[in-house]
């Protein structure tokens, strides 16, 4: 059933991967390498460019609203080298006037002088990686940077005129209390972001972390404590005025992260950068979607790149089926959920009430105003839900 809808109309983000940082943290299962600061900024920003080139057909006549630069440390790289690749998407496609352009920031890799100049090539929003203001739990998350770094990086980002930023931290470290967590949240309240993220600390295959939990080296809090951690994020943040609108994000009305609202109501976004993904909602055999992602190697996509201009190492087109559970996992992990007529209207399905009820029941979903919900115990089991949560519409 090919779907006959105005893609152009539909919002599209740029994810631009910078798969270089200083040093690889013992938890951190994203595509980065440790570097020490020694990486070929030029050469691969050259690659970025070409990529974009030959995104021409999938970008042209589109308006992008968001360009996010993750890692990896994006701020590793020089101010104008992120004006070239914002150049670069500039010449393909239009900006919406108020796009959302993010830059993930280390606190060690970033003053004052470069924010400024990050702003004056088209940067309107940071994301800062403090992860905490503990020295201990900095220690522990193998960080290099101090809690002093921490605040020093939060007031330049101020001074640098972005009153729009996130800050990230993380919790759920070996010994952890309430307290100290509490603590962490309320340091960072002292600064009045705009956006927090408040990340459970998961081990993931092939971290350093996983290793040392496999040899019985590594404690931490279990689910029960965990928990309780989440519930104080949100009492706490509720109580300063942040709506909780996706797991693990709060935010000031009006300062949502736009662009991974891209990702959680599964629109267009094209990924550049080594193994960066992307996804075309309306493209595919059936329409329902197509997914591809690039070499992760930096190396190996840079060559790849010189080479034809692209470095796919995987694609395919969504099923129904596939993205229906897409649709259910990404939008359940907002606040407000999923619009069950949208769903039957999209999927061409209907919705067994009974099912529904049963799920409703057992307290983990509810619905309110035709939207379907997950309730705060429905949250701590997301991923577990969405088979049963899809088993609802047939």
């Amino acid at each position: 059933m090919k779907q006959n809808i105005d893609k152009d109309q539909t919002p599209l983000g740029v994810y631009v991967h910078i798969p270089y940082c200083l040093t690889k943290c013992p938890y951190c299962d994203f595509n980065s390498y440790g570097t020490n600061g020694n990486f070929p900024e030029d050469a691969y920003v050259r690659a970025l460019e070409r990529e974009i080139e030959s995104c021409r057909q999938i970008l042209e006549g589109r308006e992008i609203s968001t360009v996010f630069f993750g890692g990896g440390t994006p701020s590793l790289l020089k101010p104008r080298n992120i004006g070239l690749v914002m150049e670069k998407l500039a010449s393909i496609a239009s900006f919406s006037p108020t796009a959302e352009v993010t830059l993930e920031v280390n606190p060690k890799t970033a003053d004052r002088e470069k924010l400024v100049l990050l702003r004056g090539v088209g940067v309107t929003r940071i994301s800062v990686g403090i992860q905490s203001f503990s020295q201990r739990k900095l220690d522990f998350y193998g960080r290099f940077t101090t809690p002093d770094d921490c605040v020093r990086a939060l007031v330049d980002v101020g001074d640098a005129g972005f009153h729009n930023y996130n800050l990230d931290l993380i919790y759920g470290s070996s010994q952890e209390t309430r307290e100290e967590f509490e603590s962490d949240i309320r340091t960072a309240l002292s600064f009045s972001p705009t956006h927090i993220s408040a990340y459970c600390l998961t081990i993931e295959p092939g971290t350093e972390f996983a290793t040392l939990r496999r040899k019985g080296k590594l404690s931490l809090p279990d689910d029960s404590v965990l928990v309780k951690f989440m519930q104080s994020a949100r009492e706490i943040l509720e109580g300063e005025g942040y709506c909780n609108y996706e797991v693990s994000n709060f935010a000031r009305r009006g300062y949502e992260c736009r662009h991974n609202l891209i990702y959680w109501n599964c629109h267009d976004y094209v990924g550049v950068g080594a193994g960066a993904h992307s996804h075309i909602r309306h493209e595919g055999e059936e329409g329902w979607g197509r997914r591809w992602s690039n070499i992760r190697n930096p190396e190996l996509y840079m060559k790849r790149i010189a080479g034809d201009g692209r470095a796919v190492c995987a694609s395919y087109d969504l099923s129904r089926v596939t993205a229906l559970e897409d649709t259910i996992l990404m939008g359940l992990r907002l606040s407000e959920g999923v619009e069950i007529g949208d769903i039957e209207k999209r999927f061409s399905c209907e919705t067994d009430t009974c099912s529904l009820e049963y799920l409703e029941s057992d307290g983990f979903i509810l619905t309110d105003g035709g939207r379907l919900r997950l309730t705060s115990k429905g949250r701590l089991f997301t991923d577990d839900l969405v088979a049963k949560v899809c088993g609802v519409f047939h």
